[in-house]
């Protein structure tokens, strides 16, 4: 009887989608990744047998050309000193584009500019040094002219450093100002190479990336979104107002993108056992230093192709780990895209979020995405994942037997036909993305029916538990304190299973 109810769902799922839809063009502006092969850089660890094997294997799904894979014999740990990194790395390097004719240099007294450059995107292999770290004696040289606040510190991102290759400033300390911050063109800057890392944990995580990051842009990439904001302007300043706003925007453009949107507005993170479920594409938070609650728990898993990050100085120290920090754990979970920081970057010096998200929502590549939001290079920020990953691609064909409900919600919304998803659809995911989109609006009434019927048409107790929170917070936004307990309270009592109960028990004492 179930299987014919849900085979009744999908037909009348896909009967709206084909009514309304067909081949929707859900980005705008961007251009397809299949282009980028001839003007991507691939670059390894000669050291490293798994580096040059990933290497091989990234050329050949991307169709890039031999000639662009580059191997250097450099250290085989994450950090390395600036003389290594100016000699092993950055010379033969700067030397390659100039004997390829892959850029054309103007120089001057203090640096140089790249008038045009044939290498557009660079995609790090496992294996590559991760960090430069401060070399004291080049630190005297003097400090960035472009940025004056912060302009003592010459440590830096590998990633970040490659990025601004054709400056070749005698002056390392501090950032240099990024010409591409805030464009709205596809394909890079002449003076920032779009560089990420094809990283992770081991071996097998970083090849994931690859493999996600193909097989989610044939499919698409639909499920919930996650916002941890953190609220702790009042308690610790008002800094915390920029990394909440941040985040708001987010919500708001996954909004308008439709994509459903689970918020979390209390000072803590996400408790452990929180039941969000299999279907997390985006996460953003903050602020701690290590992994905490779902994330810290090796059973959780992201879906195939997310993309997530967590505010915090620290996050990509390391990226060897399945634990410390947020980059390796977020990797390990499953994450298909990864920001971070490898040192101290100051909040507005960092990749801003939500230009991140516009970008990305709008069908450009995740190198694109993050160096248009990253004001500053030569720093300390680090993109995991393929370059060339584009999950919201423009040419994205809408077909039936997978992700039904996410694909008739998005449908309508981007179509203003929310309305006409009929209640006689009762498609669980269908149902929990109105209730959630409806509560944004504050059609408390709305999002309660909506999440009464997702609770209803959901099998497994991890969904249902996920339901009665979404109807707590209903309650709590309404003012309705004791309710929202009640209902949560009543839960437990009948979901008995740990480690659920704790998770209802820290939810209680937030509420």
């Amino acid at each position: 009887m179930s299987g014919l109810l849900s085979q009744m769902r999908r037909t009348l799922i896909f009967l709206f989608l084909f009514l309304i839809s067909g081949t929707l063009n859900f980005a705008e502006g961007s251009e397809l990744n299949d282009q980028y092969g001839d003007s991507t850089l691939v670059l390894y660890n000669q050291n490293v047998a798994d580096s040059r094997k990933l290497a091989a294997y990234y050329s050949k799904v991307r169709n890039i050309p031999f000639a662009n894979l580059v191997g250097f014999k450099c250290p085989t740990t994450e950090i390395i000193s600036r003389s290594d990194y100016d000699t092993l790395i950055m010379n033969p390097l700067r030397e390659l584009f100039e004997v390829n004719d892959w850029w054309e240099i103007v120089e001057d007294s203090e640096s140089s500019n790249t008038k045009n450059t044939k290498i557009k995107f660079v995609a790090i292999m496992y294996g590559m040094p991760l960090k430069i770290k401060s070399d004291p004696e080049r630190k005297k040289i003097g400090a960035s002219p472009t940025i004056t606040s912060h302009g003592n510190n010459d440590a830096a991102s590998l990633d970040s450093e490659i990025a601004c290759l054709s400056r070749n400033s005698l002056k390392i300390s501090g950032a240099a100002t990024n010409s591409y911050f805030r464009s709205t063109d596809a394909g890079g800057n002449p003076n920032c190479l779009l560089v990420s890392r094809i990283d992770g944990p081991d071996y097998n995580n970083a090849k994931r990336l690859i493999d996600d990051a193909i097989a989610v842009e044939n499919s698409g990439l639909w499920g919930n979104a996650l916002i941890d904001i953190a609220n702790l302007a009042e308690a610790k300043g008002a800094a915390y107002k920029t990394g909440d706003k941040w985040l708001e925007n987010c919500g708001e453009f996954y909004k308008r993108a439709g994509i459903p949107v689970i918020y979390d507005r209390f000072s803590s993170l996400i408790p452990g056992a929180y039941p969000l479920g299999e279907d997390i594409i985006l996460y953003f938070g903050w602020y701690s230093q290590n992994a905490q609650g779902p994330f810290a728990d090796s059973k959780f898993k992201f879906k195939k192709g997310a993309i997530a990050a967590h505010i915090h100085s620290y996050s990509a120290s390391t990226i060897r780990t399945t634990l410390k920090h947020w980059a390796g754990p977020l990797v390990a979970r499953g994450a298909c895209a990864v920001l971070g920081n490898v040192y101290e970057p100051f909040l507005q010096m960092t990749t801003h979020l939500d230009i991140f998200n516009a970008r990305l929502l709008a069908g450009f590549t995740f190198a694109e995405s993050a160096w248009i939001a990253t004001p500053v290079l030569s720093w300390m920020q680090v993109m995991i994942g393929d370059p060339l990953y584009q999950p919201f691609k423009s040419n994205i064909k809408i077909s039936e037997g997978i992700d039904d409900g996410y694909k008739a919600f998005k449908v309508a919304v981007l179509n203003n036909q929310l309305d006409l998803l009929s209640d006689s659809i009762k498609d669980p995911s269908l149902m929990e993305s109105i209730g959630l989109h409806l509560m944004i609006d504050k059609d408390y009434q709305g999002a309660e029916k909506s999440f009464n019927g997702a609770f209803k048409n959901y099998d497994i107790p991890e969904d249902k538990l996920r339901i009665k929170i979404h109807l707590a917070n209903s309650k709590r936004n309404q003012g309705k304190r004791k309710e929202a307990i009640k209902i949560l309270r009543e839960f437990r009592s009948a979901f008995k299973e740990e480690p659920a109960a704790e998770a209802l028990n820290n939810l209680i004492k937030q509420f």
